[in-house]
């Protein structure tokens, strides 16, 4: 439990308790993913104000160190975990399960789906099937997303163990590479929410694109929407 910071001069006082937390956390004495007390709570604790622990709180949310979900309470964040888009693997999957990550995907839905002339596989052509499926990293909801390749590669036996392009290339003896990848933000809608365990409207990172094979042809679409928290994406610049 925390006691009363000294008051720091030239220090404002929110900011004192936000370091206090902050160390609090250092010292494993809050973990990720804890409750912290109610609101009120913690300003008598730290012999402050509600709108200086207020203030404190939204301090660390903005760095990314605390989690509040309206109506529900505030949370030690969990550390957004790295990952690497020009690493050669054609999926998060195999990048995480390489590291020691423990991956697994929910299957929510595999569909035809009809393009017609807007389809993108033009070396493939007929039909397309769409998988849609949830993504946990260590048991945690990471990212909810589509997959959408040529029916004549997609594996509708897929249950979620590897990811759709491992078993791809098992199959076809293709080598799936990332292609092209486009970044965005937005908010989470109620399906999204649901499935990714946060509040509706909460900031959700989008990420859209291709995958090819080693001809260079695209086999594959994919759309994600990922936890704006658990997720950093990072790309080394040439030169």
């Amino acid at each position: 439990m925390p006691g009363r910071v000294p008051k720091q001069p030239g220090t404002a006082r929110y900011r004192q308790v936000a370091e206090d937390l902050i160390a609090r956390v250092g010292r494993s004495e809050l973990v990720p993913g804890q409750r912290l007390e109610p609101e009120a709570q913690l300003a008598r604790q730290y012999g402050v104000n509600r709108l200086t622990m207020r203030r404190a709180l939204e301090e660390l949310s903005r760095a990314g160190l605390v989690r509040t979900e309206h109506g529900v309470g505030s949370f030690i964040a969990v550390p957004a975990t790295r990952h690497r888009i020009d690493d050669g693997e054609a999926s998060l999957s195999e990048s995480m399960a390489r590291r020691g990550i423990v991956v697994r995907h929910r299957v929510l839905a595999i569909t035809e789906a009809d393009l017609g002339v807007d389809t993108p596989f033009a070396d493939f052509p007929g039909a397309a099937v769409r998988f849609r499926f949830v993504r946990y990293l260590e048991e945690e909801p990471w990212s909810i997303g589509e997959v959408l390749v040529p029916a004549s590669l997609a594996p509708l036996d897929w249950v979620g163990g590897a990811s759709v392009f491992a078993v791809i290339t098992a199959r076809h003896g293709l080598s799936v590479r990332r292609a092209e990848r486009a970044f965005s933000a937005g908010p989470a809608g109620p399906d999204e929410a649901g499935w990714l365990d946060v509040p509706v409207g909460s900031a959700l990172l989008e990420l859209r694109g291709i995958n090819t094979d080693q001809h260079g042809r695209v086999v594959a679409r994919v759309a994600h929407h990922i936890r704006g928290d658990r997720a950093e994406y990072v790309v080394r610049l040439p030169g």
